[in-house]
């Protein structure tokens, strides 16, 4: 079996979170997978799904999809949930002490390559979500996702998914052929694309400058097709897909670009969490480069 995990070392995240804030006089941290909501004494290793280790050659995308040697680091090489199984099976993560893993982006992602300037790319990332109620094959299915949770928890490991609900996939307004069009699904059915968005399932904005906090919210992030969560089908599909993985048994969420979500509407998504089945949940704030953010350079200044 090949072993990729080798190769995630330097990409993977271990994150011992402080104990400063326990006093002497408390009990033992309870690092238990019942403990969904309190991750402070947790040590959080990140796993790329991709590049952890293939347990499953028979998933690996086929064709020009795939780099078997992992040489063109755009391209699937083969990680997938099986792997990450064979990995907690072995000891691998609690023999580092390792209590809770936080993995990629499991839904299902486009599965066109993408040519830029020359070079093609794929949705090995996980960034590129078509639909967010089913998995991305390339790491296993349902019921191998259901196995990792089971041989976690197991080891009393929680199982952290990065979700990202900002957008779905490369796009173009003027080129409906490109990619997929950004396209999002509902368990296989089609909800609509960037292009002729007559439900008004995107923002239609161009891209964003970073400018201002609202300027990167209603703008695309690059050419990512841009969700519209003022929109209901979008709240609404949105807060069923996490239940949907809330159901499976994860124990946080890590959800990306916080900073290009409207922040009602995240407020609303949380409700929905905590009065549903509640997680440890945290979230990416993206600067780009030169990129200074005023609300960090407020709260530093109003803390002395």
């Amino acid at each position: 079996m090949k072993k990729l995990y080798k190769l995630a070392t330097s990409l993977a995240l271990s994150l011992s979170l402080t104990l400063s804030l326990l006093s002497p006089a408390q009990a033992a941290p309870d690092t238990s997978v019942t403990n969904k909501q309190n991750f402070s004494t947790d040590v959080i290793y990140q796993i790329f799904t991709d590049r952890f280790s293939d347990g499953n050659p028979s998933n690996n995308p086929s064709g020009a999809a795939f780099d078997g040697s992992c040489t063109n680091l755009r391209l699937y090489c083969g990680g997938d949930w099986q792997g990450i199984i064979n990995k907690i099976n072995d000891g691998y993560l609690t023999g580092m002490g390792i209590t809770a893993i936080w993995i990629s982006q499991p839904v299902e992602n486009i599965y066109s390559v993408i040519n830029y300037s020359g070079v093609n790319n794929t949705a090995y990332h996980g960034y590129w979500a078509r639909d967010f109620k089913k998995t991305n094959p390339a790491y296993g299915t349902m019921t191998d996702f259901q196995n990792l949770i089971a041989a976690a928890h197991a080891k009393n490991i929680k199982v952290i998914i990065d979700f990202a609900p900002n957008h779905t996939s490369p796009a173009s307004s003027d080129q409906p052929s490109f990619a997929e069009n950004g396209k999002l699904y509902n368990n296989g059915t089609l909800l609509g694309g960037y292009t002729n968005d007559t439900q008004n399932l995107f923002h239609h904005n161009g891209g964003t400058d970073f400018s201002t906090t609202e300027n990167g919210i209603y703008k695309n992030l690059y050419d990512l097709a841009d969700l519209n969560h003022n929109n209901s089908t979008v709240d609404i599909y949105m807060k069923d897909a996490i239940k949907m993985w809330l159901d499976l048994g994860i124990d946080g969420i890590r959800m990306d670009a916080v900073k290009h979500m409207p922040f009602g509407w995240q407020k609303s998504f949380m409700a929905t969490i905590n009065n549903y089945k509640p997680v440890f949940t945290f979230g990416e704030w993206f600067l780009g480069v030169n990129e200074i953010s005023r609300r960090i350079i407020n709260s530093r200044t109003n803390q002395g």
